[in-house]
């Protein structure tokens, strides 16, 4: 016979203050760091201490019922998560359509109704994965449904959870064996979470399986029993304010620039375990006191009702105030701390002991079907009333603007971040022998409708050679997207060149974004700007690169940049009274004149080179317009709509003659 296997009382079986108090911690930590308070710029980590304490939790439940009863009641243990989490998230799909009817553009409320039909399935993390790889999806940063996607992997866990422990414990009813599975998964998990940290950020960031080692280590904490903990009772009061202190450090060092899950993740995580262990040793200290305070209790008791409502309030003010302030924040907050309250009394507590539903499981699963149900219902009421809007003449061109076809984006024309291979894609006549290429990033791409219209007319090959957030220029860039310095830009730049050389083509036209250059006034990140010096030595190093192939180069300085979204912007003008923003966007502000005068003295410096500065089309005197000629001018903030585009072939044609000799009519 084997050794006998002891049944332990599991430390979840009574109320926990310090797991209450965490859960305050967790929430607060999230919700000063989506107000922009100073010194909580990992705030964000907030979420990975929710995980742990999930996974803490429910390990701790199911062991324990299996341990007690020999087995677990998937039909309760449903029930009880349903009626714990779907009421208040429901009502805040509906809550949330509402409430951005008042507020946002028609364009924002069909993008948005697209969310929600995602959250009332607990599916949005996918939806953002793939929306936070796609470089012209509409900006998830902004997305009112954004920190669902945490809810969406907590629900994909609770599917999966409770068949995984009692497999482990199939056989033995051993912790042991439980303690041998999540201790597997936990590595595993961890190494492809570091992995995609590397490699697609997003996916690391938003998705299970990379999540999943989270979880797993607060589940592997909840196996210890508390005699083992008291054996080192010397150790348990050190030990949690260790714990906190790797929660708070965290959440105050930690920025948007921190390459994070990954590695990074163990802090946050690990400390919430450490802190979880010390208060399961039963150990009194003035932590324990500190977590049971009255105001992180209270806080504790209503986070998911706070979380779920903060985001939210927070977006829909920002639009209605856009000159806000973190103290404005910090009061939106607190109302949607009200909302919470009311939320917790009204919904969540009632629905989650209603006695009525307790005695029937059943009837507590049928919500599972019900509340999405209504979810969906509402999304789909609210996008045909989107769609009926923008179908007006004055929402028309706007919606047009905003849902621009992208020809290359489409066709995969364009290498990925974090990818190095040539995507060469061809256009016009593709039996010429007259070649031209289209080099550089998204802000190439986005000439390409005229350059289009030329090489059909005038009868070339028209190659492209795009990648997007890599500029043409010999410079070192950071991938906003992969969270480090972008290797494979510089190697794709490099092939790149190498296979121009062996296309020799009849005339390269070469643009490129220049927002990260120094002198630039808007910022879309937190890294060093590139020197406008740097900026204009890595051009003119491209540009000789050409020139000692005996090519024509006609480099496109880059177009004005809005500090907001055009469309959105114009659509919220035409659909709200309140929304005074003239869509207009300052000279000095747009342009990056520095990384312009830069550019223009490498070009200068090429005898095979012309620049081509059309900035004098967009702005007249101190202003850059959204609206020419009838035409919207971008489809978001810097990127020409393809229409707008097309305007330029004339123009675009005299300056590739200029270039090349040819005979300019």
């Amino acid at each position: 016979m084997g050794p006998a296997v002891r049944v332990i009382r599991s430390p979840q079986s009574g109320f926990r203050p310090d797991i209450e108090g965490m859960r305050g911690i967790a929430v607060l930590l999230v919700v000063l760091f989506h107000c922009g308070v100073p010194g909580f710029s990992g705030g964000f980590t907030g979420v990975d201490v929710f995980f742990a304490l999930s996974g803490y939790l429910m390990t701790g439940l199911i062991v324990a019922e299996v341990e007690r009863t020999g087995k677990l009641s998937l039909r309760n243990f449903y029930a009880r998560r349903v009626r714990r989490l779907l009421p208040a998230s429901g009502l805040l799909v509906v809550g949330t359509l509402l409430m951005g009817w008042a507020v946002y553009s028609p364009i924002e409320m069909a993008r948005y109704a697209k969310s929600a039909y995602y959250t009332s399935l607990y599916a949005s993390n996918f939806l953002f994965m793939h929306d936070a790889v796609n470089y012209f999806a509409s900006d998830v940063a902004t997305n009112p449904y954004l920190h669902t996607w945490s809810l969406a992997v907590e629900e994909q866990f609770y599917l999966f959870w409770p068949a995984l422990i009692m497999l482990a414990q199939y056989r033995t009813r051993s912790r042991r064996a439980v303690a041998v599975v999540l201790l597997g998964l936990c590595v595993v998990s961890l190494a492809l979470c570091v992995w995609l940290t590397q490699v697609r950020q997003p996916w690391a960031f938003f998705s299970l399986p990379a999540r999943g080692w989270e979880f797993a280590l607060g589940g592997l904490a909840c196996l210890l029993s508390k005699s083992e903990l008291t054996a080192h009772i010397k150790w348990m009061r050190a030990l949690g304010w260790a714990g906190l202190a790797a929660v708070l450090a965290a959440g105050c060092l930690y920025s948007r620039e921190t390459k994070f899950p990954g590695y990074t993740a163990m802090m946050p995580v690990a400390g919430t375990v450490v802190a979880l262990i010390a208060g399961a040793s039963g150990v009194s200290s003035t932590l324990q006191t500190l977590l049971g305070s009255a105001v992180l209790q209270y806080l504790g008791r209503l986070s998911y009702s706070w979380y779920l409502w903060h985001w939210p309030v927070l977006l829909l003010t920002t639009v209605r105030f856009p000159e806000i302030t973190w103290p404005g924040k910090l009061l939106a907050a607190a109302v949607a701390l009200l909302v919470a309250h009311v939320t917790f009394l009204l919904v969540e507590r009632p629905v989650r002991f209603a006695p009525f539903l307790m005695a029937r499981p059943a009837l507590s699963l049928s919500l599972a079907l019900f509340i999405p149900l209504s979810g969906l219902t509402a999304a789909h009421f609210v996008e045909r009333a989107t769609y009926r809007s923008l179908a007006s003449s004055g929402q028309k061109p706007l919606w047009a603007a905003a849902e621009d076809f992208r020809t290359l984006f489409k066709a995969h024309c364009l290498t990925p971040a974090g990818v190095a291979r040539l995507l060469q894609c061809e256009y016009g006549d593709r039996e010429s022998n007259t070649v031209a290429v289209l080099f550089g990033d998204s802000h190439a791409e986005h000439w390409f409708p005229a350059i289009e219209r030329i090489a059909n007319e005038k009868h070339w090959r028209l190659v492209t050679l795009l990648k997007s957030s890599c500029p043409a220029a010999r410079v070192d860039v950071y991938s906003v997207t992969l969270k480090r310095m972008d290797a494979e830009c510089s190697a794709w730049r490099e092939a790149a060149l190498k296979r121009i050389a062996q296309l020799h083509p009849y005339a390269v036209i070469l643009a490129e974004s220049d927002a990260s250059v120094a002198g630039y006034p808007i910022k879309p990140g937190g890294r060093p700007p590139i020197p406008a010096q740097e900026w204009g030595d890595g051009l003119r190093s491209t540009l000789r690169d050409l020139d000692s192939q005996g090519l024509k180069t006609l480099v496109i300085t880059d177009v004005p940049r809005a500090e907001f979204d055009v469309p959105i912007c114009l659509s919220r003008a035409a659909a709200h009274s309140w929304a005074t923003q003239a869509c207009l966007l300052p000279r000095d502000l747009a342009l990056n004149e520095d990384a312009r005068r830069a550019e223009a003295s490498a070009v200068s410096s090429v005898g095979s080179a012309r620049f081509a500065d059309f900035a004098d089309r967009f702005c007249a005197g101190s202003l850059c317009q959204s609206v020419i000629g009838g035409q919207v001018v971008y489809r978001d903030s810097n990127h020409m709509t393809s229409a707008f585009a097309r305007v330029f072939a004339p123009s675009l044609e005299r300056e590739i003659d200029s270039v090349t000799g040819a005979a300019v009519n």
